[in-house]
C-alpha cells in the first residue's frame, strides 16, 4: 500500500471504533454509514490522506488493507445468530435501486414471479394499502414490491436519544481533523434518522414476509447494508451482484453479503487479498452483460440516420466522465480528426446530455439517449475512460483504448492491456490511428482483447442463468 492507501483505510478503522458505541438495536452506526459519502466532499481530508505525517494523528496503523475486511468479519458474525438456512417455499427477494440494472429479460427468463419479490426503499406518497396493516403493495417489473418506507414506524425519541449522544461525542474528539468538520457532522446525523429508521422497516419486512435469498446491487447504500445484516440474524442468504469494475481501492470493501457473485478471476484474487474467503466468491458475471451476446435491436443504418452521421465514415466512441480530463480528451479529438477521416461520438456518463465537446468539434457527435446496447454494435473502435463500458465493449468484441490516469487507489484492472492503455492523449490518439492503418497492430489489440477477457470474464454464458443456479444452490 501507498501513504495515501495506509491513510485512508486506518482513517476508517479509526471512525469504526470511534464511533462503535452509537449502537441501535444491535446494528453499530459506524459498521452501516458509507465511509467514502461522509467524507466525499472533505477536499482538506483528501489531500491529507497523501502525507505521510498525517499518519501520526491517526490512532490506528493499516499495514494491510485485509484489516478492515476483518474487523466487517468479526461485526458481522455477531450478527450471524444462526446458520444459514434454505427456505424452499420462501421469496427470492431482490432489492433494487438505480445501480441495480437487471433487464427484464433477466426477470422474465430467470425468476419465477410466483417466487419472486422486489423491495425497495421507495417513499410514503401514493401510498397504496395492502391487506397488511403495516404495509403497502405496487408492482414492479410486474413482481409484487414492498416498499420499506411504508412500514409504519414511530423513532423520533431513538433518533434524538442516538443524535445527542453523537453531539457529546463530537465534543469529545474536539479539533479532530474529521470529527470537527460541521459538514461531516451535519451528514452524519442524518444519516442516523435515515439508518434508525431502515433497520425497524427492514426487521419489519422480514417478519412481514417469508424469504428463502435477497439479491443486492450492492452493500455500500445502508439500505442493503441494514438488510443483509438483518437477514444474517434470521439465517437467510444474502448475495451481492458486482456492479461496476474493480477500479478503486475503497469501492468495494466492506463485502457485507454471505456471497459476493463477481465477473472473474481479477475479482476473485483482489478479494482474497483483501481478506475475503474464496468459498464467499462466486463467479457469475452480470446479468446486464447479456445484452452484449445478443442480436442488435436497431440496424447501423437507422443508428447513422438519426444521430446525422456520415454512413461512409468509420465511428469512434469516446467515453468520458462529464468534464474529467476534458483538456486530455480535447487533445485527443484534434489528433484522430487530423489523421483519419471518421465519425467521433461521445457517450458521458452519467448524462445523457450533448457534452461540451459536441459543441467545439463539428466531426464529434452525441450518442443523445440511446442505450449502450444500441451504440456499441454501431461503432467501430472505443476510447474511454477506466470504465465498466470499457469492459462491455470488449465484451461485445469492439476494439478498445484506455485514456488512463494516475489514481493512486487505482486496482490496475486494466493494466494487462498494456500499450493500449495509455496516460498521453497524444501518444494514444497515434494508437487508435494506427489501429485503422496497420493490420498487424490491429492483430496486437484484438489479440490482448482476448487475452483480457480470459481472465475478467471467462464465462460468455448467460449470466442471469447463472444468478439462477446460485440462488438454487442456497435456497434448496
Amino acid at each position: 500500500m501507498n501513504t495515501y492507501e495506509k491513510n485512508y483505510w486506518s482513517l476508517y478503522l479509526d471512525f469504526l471504533h470511534d464511533f462503535q458505541k452509537l449502537n441501535y438495536r444491535g446494528f453499530t452506526i459506524s459498521y452501516i454509514c458509507h465511509f467514502p459519502s461522509l467524507i466525499r466532499n472533505n477536499t482538506v481530508l483528501w489531500n491529507d490522506l497523501y502525507d505521510e505525517k498525517f499518519t501520526k494523528r491517526l490512532k490506528n496503523q493499516v499495514k494491510e488493507q485485509k484489516e478492515i475486511q476483518e474487523a466487517f468479519n468479526n461485526y458481522i458474525q455477531s450478527h450471524k445468530k444462526k446458520p444459514l438456512v434454505k427456505i424452499k417455499h420462501g421469496k427470492v427477494v431482490v432489492n433494487y435501486d438505480t445501480i441495480l440494472r437487471f433487464p427484464v429479460k433477466t426477470f422474465d427468463d430467470y425468476f419465477d414471479r410466483s417466487k419472486t419479490m422486489i423491495v425497495m426503499a421507495g417513499s410514503k406518497k401514493n401510498k397504496k394499502k395492502s391487506s397488511s396493516a403495516n404495509t403497502y403493495n405496487k408492482m414492479l417489473y410486474n413482481i409484487p414490491t414492498k416498499i420499506l418506507s411504508n412500514y409504519e414506524i414511530n423513532t423520533k425519541k431513538a433518533v434524538i436519544q442516538l443524535q445527542n449522544q453523537a453531539r457529546a461525542m463530537f465534543k469529545s474528539y474536539k479539533g479532530h481533523h474529521l470529527y470537527k468538520d460541521e459538514k461531516f457532522q451535519i451528514l452524519f446525523l442524518k444519516k442516523i434518522t435515515e439508518i434508525v429508521n431502515c433497520i425497524e422497516q427492514s426487521i419489519l419486512f422480514l417478519d412481514d414476509v417469508s424469504v428463502s435469498c435477497i439479491v443486492f446491487s450492492n452493500t455500500h447504500s445502508y439500505i442493503s447494508r441494514i438488510l443483509a445484516l438483518a437477514a444474517a440474524e434470521k439465517g437467510i442468504p444474502t448475495i451481492c451482484m458486482q456492479h461496476g469494475i474493480i477500479g478503486n481501492e475503497f469501492g468495494y470493501i466492506p463485502k457485507i453479503a454471505a456471497i459476493n457473485a463477481v465477473y472473474g478471476n481479477f475479482e476473485v484474487r483482489w478479494y482474497k487479498k483483501m481478506g475475503v474467503p474464496k468459498n464467499s466468491l462466486a463467479i457469475i458475471g452480470h446479468p446486464r452483460f447479456d445484452q452484449a451476446f445478443m442480436s442488435p435491436k436497431i440496424t447501423r443504418s437507422k443508428f447513422y440516420k438519426q444521430l446525422g452521421l456520415d454512413k461512409s465514415k468509420k465511428t469512434v466512441m469516446l467515453v468520458v466522465r462529464g468534464n474529467r480530463d476534458i483538456a486530455k480528451w480535447r487533445i485527443l479529438i484534434r489528433m484522430i480528426s487530423k489523421k483519419l477521416k471518421i465519425n467521433i461520438l461521445i457517450k458521458d456518463f452519467p448524462s445523457k446530455n450533448p457534452h461540451a465537446l459536441t459543441k467545439e468539434f463539428p466531426s464529434v457527435h452525441s450518442t443523445q439517449s440511446y442505450d449502450l446496447y444500441d451504440i456499441l454494435p454501431n461503432v467501430d473502435l472505443v476510447i474511454s475512460y477506466p470504465s465498466t463500458v470499457a469492459l462491455e465493449a470488449m465484451l461485445l468484441n469492439k476494439p478498445l483504448f484506455i485514456l488512463d490516469k494516475k489514481l493512486p487507489s487505482y486496482t490496475g484492472y486494466y493494466n494487462s492491456l498494456d500499450e493500449v492503455v495509455q496516460k498521453d492523449p497524444e501518444k494514444l490518439g497515434k494508437l487508435a490511428v494506427r489501429y485503422f492503418n496497420d493490420p498487424n497492430w490491429g492483430i496486437y489489440v484484438q489479440e490482448k482483447k482476448r487475452n483480457f477477457l480470459r481472465n475478467a470474464y471467462p464465462d460468455f454464458s448467460m449470466s442471469g442463468k447463472r444468478l439462477k443456479r446460485l440462488i438454487n444452490s442456497l435456497t434448496g
